[in-house]
């Protein structure tokens, strides 16, 4: 008995090939259950991951990395960025905001 590979995998689910929904600012897919820096300028939210490397890299973009500690980061992040928030990622482009 022989079978055609279509007849084998049709029912495979094609979201295991396609692409990610949701890409941080590393050209990475965002990993289920971490933290995440939103910044939301209404036409594509940039996902910036929670640690103090990313972070700082982000605000390169505004001449501002160097920063020795994460907290140094995230509050000039937030002078910059005032409409930033933190989120946990929960899969398939859910997220629960921090409070």
């Amino acid at each position: 008995m022989t079978t055609s590979y279509t007849q084998l995998y049709r029912h495979q689910d094609d979201a295991s090939t396609a692409a990610p929904e949701v890409l941080d600012t590393n050209g990475e897919p965002l990993l289920i259950n971490s933290r995440y820096w939103v910044v939301d300028d209404k036409e594509q939210p940039t996902y910036i991951y929670n640690d103090l490397i990313d972070v700082d890299n982000y605000l390169e973009n505004f001449k501002d990395g160097g920063h020795d500690s994460y907290q140094s980061a995230v509050l000039a992040l937030y002078g910059y960025c005032p409409e930033v928030r933190l989120v946990t990622y929960l899969g398939r482009n859910k997220f629960e905001e921090e409070k």
